[in-house]
């Protein structure tokens, strides 16, 4: 039964405990090897952010280390170094001039900890610790700290609608043994420079109580003037808060989506929430069934996070439903698996470009599917003809770090519409029906955990043997028209 309704702000009581809803088939989740207290108090006057937050590590991924490495990414919009975003984009990003933010460090370090290199490099700190933390043992490390935010209409900021604070605190790297340690990634312009392992977070958010909120986590208790979320096994922790927005709920399958929008953006909800029941039918469903989409001045037409979208407030009304169902289809691949986005970009990519795909056929609406897939093809057509006419070699290997393409168009051809491309062929040579059972083995082999290229490929051939190859063959070659001519 389906319920759509305007929200007022109330007192949201929702579980005390840290749960985990796992989808069918997979194990219950044991408490993250990290967790995170964090205390946020926000001053909208001085457009400040002051942050207190503790990160307890269990080693459950090294014999032994002597320091944790983290990831501390409004370091890149104090203009230290250029913003980290495309010089094309750079207008609706800074429409007001280019400004810059700034953070101050009130403390770092704590009894486990024997010194804090803050920044030494750009957005990365490294924890030196007083002895080795061996296997299984647990440390603590405090960081106190104050954010001047940048007006900005990017990931991280604020603008005339919203306070966006994403990736916004120090957060553990990944530890990945085979490539020797902490795996940090610069905040790179091209694509999404994200990728952590899941963690517990506990936030106290103290901002005006009549100040509309989208976080990653669930509002637990709401005091005047102190709200308290909790949230396990979170890909990240994102806030997204709107002093004047207007809140549109859907409730379908278990899920209630909220749309925090300026007013006209109250039919999104209808199909936001079609989009969650029908991935949660064919893939699994998500552990978290609260979710959230915010329209507001961005630089791009959207971007996802842990059980949160961001969509731009500028989007047309023939591109809002395709961009709202790709984002969400990033709840799957993003949230519930991760990937190395810098690495891999084209694998959570092509994925949730090909859900949307599905969503459209699912819904009756194939000819516009179709048209989807020939607006890529004509985008690799295109991009492929320019560099010729340039006397350029189009290259379009999907196989590349982000730090590897030479441009927006380059990424966008090649990781949203060539490899979304292949993704296709491959579905339609096991059925449609066929590739959604693949992806299900998928979900549920690496829910809540990381998967590289390969565990995609195996997780096709896990289905029908020959399917994950033919993929990377897919991937491989060009299935457009211009680079076979």
């Amino acid at each position: 039964m389906k319920k759509i309704l305007p929200i007022f702000l109330t007192a949201l009581i929702l579980s005390p405990l840290l749960a985990f809803v796992s989808c069918e088939d997979c194990d219950a989740e044991t408490p993250s090897a990290v967790s995170y207290e964090l205390a946020v108090a926000v001053d909208d006057a001085e457009n400040k952010v002051s942050i207190d937050q503790t990160v307890t590590v269990t080693n459950t991924f090294a014999e032994k280390t002597d320091e944790l490495v983290f990831a501390f990414y409004p370091d890149a919009f104090t203009l230290k170094t250029p913003p980290p975003i495309d010089s094309v984009m750079m207008s609706q990003a800074y429409p007001h001039g280019i400004n810059a933010g700034s953070y101050a460090f009130l403390q770092a370090g704590g009894d486990d900890v024997k010194s804090v290199s803050l920044c030494a490099s750009p957005c990365k700190i490294v924890a030196k610790l007083s002895s080795p933390l061996k296997r299984g043992q647990t440390a603590k490390v405090r960081f106190s700290f104050d954010l001047i935010l940048p007006l900005c209409n990017a990931r991280y900021g604020y603008n005339d609608f919203s306070i966006n604070l994403t990736f916004f605190f120090p957060q553990l790297c990944r530890y990945d043994e085979k490539d020797g340690g902490f795996l940090f990634y610069g905040y790179e312009e091209t694509g999404d420079p994200f990728a952590f392992d899941c963690a517990d977070y506990r936030l106290t958010l103290d901002c005006p109580n009549d100040w509309q909120v989208a976080c990653s986590a669930d509002e637990i208790t709401r005091d005047i003037g102190k709200r308290v979320y909790t949230g396990s096994s979170l890909r990240d922790l994102s806030l997204f808060l709107c002093p004047d927005a207007q809140v549109t709920e859907v409730t379908e399958d278990g899920y209630t989506v909220c749309i925090l929008h300026d007013g006209t953006r109250a039919q999104v909800a209808e199909y936001a929430a079609n989009a969650f029941s029908l991935f949660s039918d064919s893939f699994c469903e998500l552990p978290a069934k609260r979710q959230y989409l915010v329209f507001t001045p961005f630089m791009t037409a959207g971007a996802e996070y842990c059980n949160v979208a961001v969509l731009s407030d500028a989007l047309s009304f023939a591109d809002t439903e395709k961009t709202v169902v790709h984002e969400i289809a990033h709840q799957w691949w993003y949230s519930l698996v991760g990937s190395d986005q810098v690495s891999a970009p084209w694998q959570d990519e092509a994925l949730a470009q090909w859900s949307t795909l599905l969503y459209f056929e699912k819904r009756g609406m194939k000819s516009y599917a179709d048209a989807l897939k020939k607006s890529w093809q004509d985008c690799c057509d295109d991009y492929v003809e320019n560099m010729r006419s340039l006397g350029e070699i189009p290259s379009l290997d999907v196989f590349r770090s982000t730090t590897d393409y030479r441009d927006p168009t380059d990424y966008f051809a090649t990781v949203y519409c060539k490899a979304a491309l292949a993704t296709d062929l491959a579905a339609d040579s096991i059925t449609h029906d066929g590739f959604c059972k693949a992806l299900s083995f998928y979900a549920k082999k690496h829910f809540l955990s990381f998967a590289d290229e390969n565990a995609l490929f195996s997780s096709l051939d896990d289905y029908e043997q020959g399917a994950g190859n033919l993929l990377k063959s897919a991937l491989s070659v060009s299935p457009y028209r211009a680079d076979s001519e």
